[in-house]
């Protein structure tokens, strides 16, 4: 059990993977552990906090349902006020939180790992982030990666929904794979790779009714914050493209490449060629040069169909000459892929996929790429 310092436990997770019954074992627990409970539900109803309470929540536990918003947006002050009477009461050795089942995880930790900052206080920060838990439905999961069954609601995209899985996955510490009596094993050994191809760290619990080891859920020490980033396996393959994939993840002919490029893309060609990507392709995420603007690094992002490009910032090679100079003594890194003419201009492009072929995806996207003329 943990003394002084209150543990954190983020529970994350889509519409229905069990998060909820997570929360209620949780609660159901014989080991006298004193949790606080935080629960967001995006509607005007707090759903989940009535089945939380009909679970049996005990005399020292406190719900706190927070409605009418999402605690990674606009419930952000009212998550931060509420963590500071918690931790201030001296009551509990735990708090829960439920995120929504539409949340990205990662604004919520950043909002609770700056309460947490150690250097906020003297003496130590009274809270800790400890677990990040995304909370997987092991049947529905197998069957939207393979093109099966319907997953969404009405009023929500299956893009949408796609993205939203690949984020939560990738942004956590401990996976649990609920339903896990619902697949085969060979089903098992599938998704525990498509897991391992996006997410290369998390510890993976398999699952019936989220009934896992207390162990697994509170003071795991588990969390983080740049450890938690860094784990993204998009991100690891960014850093180190020559390493081998995971053997687990080979197995089942789940692949990552970096595709990285000196030339820029012409953007419209490259916009029609995202347009054709097959559903092999799970996700794609990087760097882009434009020939429209060579100036500017964009960061692209797509999930499925779904596709994202925002401004990320100039390259540092387009900077004044003196500017750039001093840029690069702070960030000394940017020499080791720095070009003589072209400084930091490029394209790198981490995608991950099942069945892919490689050659084509390259072929197409060489087809993109536009001639560059530096005094353009």
């Amino acid at each position: 059990m943990p003394t002084g310092q209150v543990k954190i436990v983020l529970i994350t997770g889509y519409l229905g993977a069990g998060k909820t019954t997570l929360l209620n074992n949780i609660l159901a627990n014989n080991e006298g552990i004193r949790a606080a409970v935080i629960v967001n539900d995006i509607g005007e109803v707090n759903v989940d906090a009535s089945l939380i309470k009909q679970g049996g929540l005990s005399q020292t536990d406190e719900l706190i349902p927070m409605t009418n918003g999402c605690i990674c947006c606009t419930l952000s002050d009212d998550l931060a006020r509420q963590l500071d009477s918690i931790a201030n009461s001296g009551d509990f050795d735990y708090i829960v939180i439920e995120a929504s089942g539409i949340c990205e995880p990662i604004p919520i930790a950043y909002t609770i790992a700056q309460f947490c900052d150690e250097s906020r206080y003297t003496g130590g920060a009274p809270l800790a982030l400890d677990n990040i838990v995304v909370v997987v439905d092991a049947d529905r999961m197998f069957d939207e990666f393979d093109g099966g069954k319907d997953l969404l609601g009405e009023a929500i995209d299956e893009e949408d929904i796609e993205a939203l899985l690949i984020q939560q996955l990738e942004f956590c510490t401990t996976v649990i794979l609920n339903k896990s009596d619902l697949v085969t094993s060979e089903q098992i050994g599938e998704l525990k790779a498509l897991i391992r191809s996006l997410q290369k760290d998390a510890v993976i619990v398999e699952a019936t009714q989220c009934d896992v080891p207390m162990s697994e859920i509170l003071d795991t020490g588990r969390f983080d914050f740049n450890a938690a980033y860094e784990s993204a396996a998009w991100l690891d393959a960014m850093d180190h493209p020559e390493e081998h994939e995971d053997p687990e993840v080979l197995e089942y002919d789940i692949a990552t490449f970096v595709y990285q490029r000196r030339r820029p893309f012409d953007i419209d060609a490259f916009a029609g060629y995202v347009g054709t990507w097959p559903r092999a392709v799970i996700r794609t995420k990087g760097q882009i040069w434009a020939i429209q603007d060579p100036d500017m690094s964009y960061l692209f992002e797509q999930v499925g169909h779904q596709v994202r490009l925002v401004e990320n910032g100039l390259f540092v090679a387009s900077a004044p000459e003196d500017e750039m100079r001093e840029l690069i003594a702070n960030e000394p890194e940017l020499l080791t892929e720095w070009d003589p003419v072209l400084g930091d201009r490029m394209t790198k492009l981490v995608i991950i996929g099942r069945h892919m072929d490689r050659e084509a995806l390259e072929a197409g996207l060489d087809a993109c790429l536009a001639e560059w003329n530096p005094k353009r």
